[in-house]
């Protein structure tokens, strides 16, 4: 007896513990090229090796001719002891001698009076995808194994349990106890590798009907089947076979009428190619898909005859010019190449793709990339892999970027008082919004370059990694360094356009007498430009060079800046404002919502306040102040 797979062993042990820890409905997924044949021939003679099977019956269900056939040739060559009879067209078995009777779903249906409701103690379904069509559900039915209750098992194979009609699979299948895919099979040298191309044949399939969740045929065809893209898959295949000296290449057409239409245009190029359709005599097709084997043939076209239930692993090189929505249909169509085979090292498939997004599914797909963009050559399955890695590492990025945003907005759309009571003081004084709503709602606009020239300075002002303060209305500090401090001024030149310059103050300090406030600098300009955000990229990239040998962090998101401020930092601040409030009338009343906003005071905006009126004592208490009587104002109303 030929040996089994770990895998597949490990398959048959699951199926036997689940039905013999109850579990009747199962079903095994397992990629094409994985023996699913030769699993179940295997669990026949484990079933029957338990008490209540050991002179049972066993039917398996098939619903083509060659997946009967294929059946029976894997049960014989594993289980030569066993009688095999064949119900199906012409042929009758014989339940009274049968051990397995191999049953097409047509003919079985046809003949259930034949088979007493308890003649049957193992059903097999193989492509069990299908299984929930009504001629299936009625087979079942007449052996009482139609429900979880039932006392017959019934157990399911297939490479893809999904349906293009979305029934579900439940009906029949209560669990999938098994599953073992294409990239797992590859991965562990079960199957072969396959390199994927695709081409866009720039195909418009907007205006094709779709029919059972995938495209109708007939309006695929007239799309599909031209001179040109028929002149496309020639040429790209030519190029290919010469590359790889390509030996037998299967293609998979949309119809009969594309199939025709391919086999003339290579048949003039000189290719040995052949076809099948569904109207191919059983006789002729038998003896072309044998010439196919024995390499007579060089291309091989079929339209929905060779995704299922076909054994020819000497393909080496599948083309798709069937473009589809089902992503079970294209599993199936490219597992017809990756069966190993010691006359390739790869299968190229290469996928004729369109340029219209419509739902179409393609090589990507089956590692998991949704609508992927771009062009793929020779690429391996590993590859796609990685590709996937990289992707969903975008995507997490993105998505992350994206519910920020969403957050912000919901806050800032809900209510923008809301927003400006709980929002740092220092960071909106940084714009010279009189309101502060349009400040808010700057911060809800995505695009920087739809807002305004004053809401492009609040926002990247706002935005900026760095403690950026206000020191008068054009022009905005942070501390660099001991000493050094960088400042943003804007000017407004005769065509009244906004001109900002990036400039480096370096504090000199000969002169002590005058105080801080006063000292003279020297100044260096770093960048001058009217578009902000360039002048704002140019200042990153000058911060990073200056601070890379510091210990000291200038971003606004440092841990100590979280920190409460100090009382030392507290008693040289509140005099700062005491004397604004002493020489404004309008914030006479002021004082007490002066010691309330200390009292919250954290170092980031101590830190600030201070560097602040270091250069312009007042300036900034003042924007605080005026800030700090809104909200006043506005807690009142509420």
């Amino acid at each position: 007896m030929p040996l089994l797979r770990d895998y597949q062993q490990d398959c048959i042990d699951k199926c036997v513990d689940a039905v013999t820890q109850g579990k009747m409905r199962i079903g095994v997924s397992l990629a094409t090229g994985g023996g699913k044949t030769v699993i179940f021939s295997n669990l026949l003679d484990r079933f029957r090796s338990l008490d209540v099977n050991s002179t049972g019956t066993a039917l398996i269900l098939v619903h083509r001719r060659e997946l009967a056939m294929q059946a029976a040739s894997t049960i014989s060559r594993f289980m030569p002891d066993l009688n095999i009879q064949m119900e199906m067209g012409k042929l009758h078995a014989n339940l009274g001698e049968a051990d397995v009777v191999i049953g097409s779903v047509l003919t079985m249906v046809r003949r259930l009076e034949d088979y007493p409701p308890n003649s049957i103690d193992l059903i097999v379904i193989d492509e069990a995808h299908h299984a929930v069509a009504d001629s299936y559900v009625k087979i079942l039915a007449h052996f009482n194994a139609d429900t979880p209750a039932t006392t017959v098992p019934v157990i399911g194979f297939s490479a893809t349990f999904e349906r293009a009609d979305k029934k579900a699979l439940s009906a029949v299948m209560d669990e999938i106890i098994y599953h073992k895919g294409i990239l797992e099979m590859i991965d562990e040298n079960w199957l072969c590798e396959g390199k994927f191309t695709t081409v866009d044949v720039g195909a418009d399939l907007s205006k094709v009907k779709s029919v059972n969740s995938d495209f109708q045929l007939e309006g695929l065809s007239k799309v599909m089947n031209t001179k040109e893209i028929n002149e496309i898959v020639l040429n790209t295949y030519l190029h290919k076979m010469k590359l790889h000296n390509l030996k037998s290449t299967l293609l998979f057409a949309v119809d009969v009428a594309h199939c025709k239409s391919l086999f003339e245009t290579f048949q003039r190029a000189g290719i040995n190619a052949q076809y099948v359709t569904g109207k191919t005599r059983t006789s002729e097709r038998d003896a072309i898909v044998s010439d196919f084997k024995d390499g007579k043939i060089q291309v091989l076209m079929n339209c929905g005859i060779f995704t299922e239930g076909t054994d020819i692993p000497n393909v080496d090189c599948i083309l798709l010019c069937r473009p589809t929505k089902s992503r079970s249909l294209l599993v199936q169509m490219i597992g017809r190449g990756l069966r190993k085979h010691h006359t390739k090292e790869y299968c190229q498939i290469i996928d004729f793709v369109s340029s219209s997004k419509v739902g179409v599914v393609s090589v990507p797909t089956l590692a998991g990339i949704e609508d992927y963009e771009g062009n793929l050559d020779e690429i391996t399955m590993e590859e796609i892999n990685l590709l996937k890695q990289e992707i969903e590492q975008k995507q997490l990025q993105q998505e992350m970027l994206q519910k920020e945003e969403e957050i912000r907005e919901k806050e800032i759309k809900s209510d923008y008082k809301h927003f400006v009571l709980d929002s740092d003081s220092i960071e909106l004084t940084l714009t010279n919004f009189e309101d502060f709503k349009s400040f808010c709602e700057s911060m809800g606009e995505t695009d920087i370059s739809k807002l305004s020239p004053a809401a492009k300075e609040a926002r990247l002002l706002a935005d900026s990694k760095y403690p950026w303060v206000p020191i008068s209305k054009v022009a905005w500090c942070f501390p660099l360094l001991p000493g050094r401090h960088l400042r943003i001024e804007k000017e407004t030149n005769a065509n009244k356009d906004r001109i900002y310059s990036a400039k480096l103050y370096i504090r000199i300090y000969a002169d002590r007498k005058s105080g801080p406030a006063y000292a003279p600098y020297r100044i260096i300009n770093v960048f001058t430009s009217p578009d902000l955000e360039a002048v704002f990229n140019t200042l990153e990239a000058f911060v990073s060079k200056m601070s890379a040998n510091s210990t000291m962090s200038c971003s606004k998101f440092a841990p100590w800046r979280k920190q409460p401020a100090s009382p030392k930092q507290k008693a040289v601040i509140k005099p700062l404002f005491d004397r604004v409030i002493a020489t404004e009338e309008k914030f006479a009343d002021m004082a007490p919502n002066v010691d309330a906003y200390l009292k919250t005071l954290n170092k980031g905006g101590a830190s600030s306040i201070l560097f602040a009126t270091s250069l312009a004592p007042k300036y900034p208490v003042k924007r605080i102040l005026k800030l700090l009587s809104w909200r006043n104002a506005q807690s009142q109303q509420e």
